[in-house]
C-alpha cells in the first residue's frame, strides 16, 4: 500500500510541475532557440516586434513600450532603464537595437522559415 501511495505522489508531483509551466503564462514559449538578424528600432517597434528579441517576452515588450511613451530612448543602452531589462538581456539584444530608422528584424527558429517583424501601418 505504501508503494502505491508513493507512486501516486510522484504522479501528482509530475503533473503539478507540468501544470505550473502552463499556469505561468506560457513563459516557456519564448525559450525556442532562434537566430535573429536585422535591427529593431526600440522607439517605434510594436510589442510583437520587440518579442522577436532574444530574452524579451510579452510582459517585457509592454514595459519597453510604456517606458518610451514617457520619453524616447536617446541611446540603445538606455533599455536597461526599463524594469526587468538587465545587463544580461542587454548583452543578448544590443547588436539588434537601434533608435532610428526602420525595423528590419527577423527571427528564425532552428529549422523554420524567418518570422519577419510585422510591417508598420501607413498613416
Amino acid at each position: 500500500m505504501f508503494f502505491n501511495l508513493m507512486k501516486a505522489v510522484v504522479v501528482v508531483a509530475v503533473l503539478a510541475m507540468g501544470g505550473s509551466a502552463m499556469a505561468s503564462g506560457g513563459k516557456g514559449l519564448h525559450l525556442v532557440p532562434r537566430d535573429v538578424s536585422g535591427v529593431i528600432n526600440i522607439n517605434t517597434a510594436t510589442t510583437r516586434e520587440l518579442e522577436l528579441l532574444p530574452g524579451v517576452g510579452p510582459h517585457t515588450a509592454k514595459l519597453i513600450v510604456a517606458y518610451r511613451e514617457k520619453a524616447p530612448f536617446k541611446a540603445a543602452h538606455e533599455i536597461v532603464n526599463v524594469k526587468g531589462v538587465g545587463h544580461g538581456i542587454l548583452a543578448k539584444v544590443k547588436p539588434f537595437l537601434t533608435i532610428a530608422g526602420p525595423t528590419t528584424l527577423t527571427a528564425t527558429s532552428h529549422g523554420k522559415q524567418p518570422a519577419a517583424a510585422p510591417a508598420a501601418k501607413a498613416k
